[in-house]
């Protein structure tokens, strides 16, 4: 009897375990064959968004607009949800449904203003934030003291980094974080370079000194690469011409 018993539980677990290993297989698949989608990302003046981010939403999987202001992306089922992001635009969140195609229009999110220096002020203010020994000494200390890491240069990292910091109403900087990074060690580089830069003299607004939100993108690329003339890097440099002015750091691959 106990021997029937073993015989019909064995026959159980292997009906259990097999019918798991038939959903898995069946659930990898549908995810590696995935829906195909495409489209486009413009502004509210119908402006083609070059280096617009467009993420599955709860995933670190995506891809960013072209110099046409396309994408294409794989999606695991008709449930996702894309994310799409540009700095200074809203965000919108878009549930890919039975569409394949989509043109996605982002509105203005936060009025800005740039400054001579390339730095891009979110507040409207009378007089703009500067650096406290002018903008020669700045540019001064971002080349003398700003690196390419080590990391990046060994894994061909290039990109534009947009780094977001307050600068107080009394001069200091403060909440220096990355808005759009691009790994490698570049982004922890950006983050002190401002971080460890020389006090400002802060916004003035009616007459008093005033927090002010900035960002400044930088720019990295790697001496004498082929790839810097390729699509990816003249998207990245339009990210970066967005600005006006950025900072360029230029390094050499590592041996």
């Amino acid at each position: 009897m106990k021997a029937l018993l073993l015989i019909r539980l064995s026959y159980f677990c292997l009906l259990l375990f097999g019918s798991m290993a038939i959903f898995s297989d069946s659930f990898a698949q549908k995810i590696s064959e995935g829906i195909k989608i495409k489209g486009s990302v413009v502004d509210q003046d119908d402006k083609i968004v070059r280096g617009a981010s467009i993420l599955i939403k709860g995933t670190t999987s995506g891809t960013v607009t072209n110099m046409d202001g396309n994408f294409w992306l794989t999606v695991p089922s008709s449930d996702a949800v894309l994310v799409v992001t540009f700095i200074d635009l809203e965000t919108k969140e878009i549930l890919v449904s039975d569409k394949t195609e989509f043109k996605i229009t982002l509105k203005p999110e936060v009025k800005f203003q740039l400054s001579e220096a390339g730095f891009m002020v979110h507040d409207k203010v009378d007089q703009f934030p500067t650096p406290s020994e002018g903008i020669e000494e700045w540019n001064r200390y971002l080349s003398k003291n700003i690196k390419y890491p080590q990391t990046a240069r060994e894994a061909n990292t290039q990109g534009t980094v947009i780094v977001g910091f307050k600068v107080k109403e009394d001069g200091t900087v403060a909440n220096v974080e990355i808005i759009r990074g691009i790994g490698g060690g570049c982004d922890q580089e950006a983050v002190r370079i401002i971080a460890e830069g020389p006090d400002w003299e802060p916004a003035i607004k009616g007459g008093q000194a005033v927090t002010t939100q900035l960002s400044l993108p930088i720019r990295f690329v790697l001496a004498g690469d082929p790839g810097v003339a390729s699509l990816s890097q003249q998207n990245e440099k339009a990210i970066a011409d967005r600005f006006g002015k950025h900072v360029t750091v230029v390094g050499y691959k590592a041996k």
